[in-house]
């Protein structure tokens, strides 16, 4: 089945300004106290916030391995490889 195109949300986390954005989101979600659930429950409040946090750690990482794979994939290509034929 052929994809459809490029998701938005995709486009936007391929961005390192976006990562930055996210992570600095994440981390003000976890530290302020306005929470979807509040933290004065215990254990059901931290959940959330952990879920948050795992997620954004995961976000990150498929980034992290997307750019290695870019990067290796460039590396092997070669500086030969490119369209200059040698001339």
């Amino acid at each position: 089945m052929p994809e459809k195109g490029p998701s938005i949300p995709k486009a936007l986390l391929k961005s390192p300004t976006m990562q930055v954005i996210l992570f600095v989101i994440t981390l003000a979600y976890v530290v302020f106290p306005v929470d979807v659930i509040p933290d004065v429950l215990p254990v059901i409040g931290w959940l959330d916030d952990l879920a948050v946090f795992i997620t954004q750690i995961s976000v990150f990482f498929m980034y992290v391995h997307e750019k290695r794979k870019q990067a290796a994939a460039k590396q092997q290509s070669g500086p030969g490889e490119g369209g200059s034929n040698g001339r």
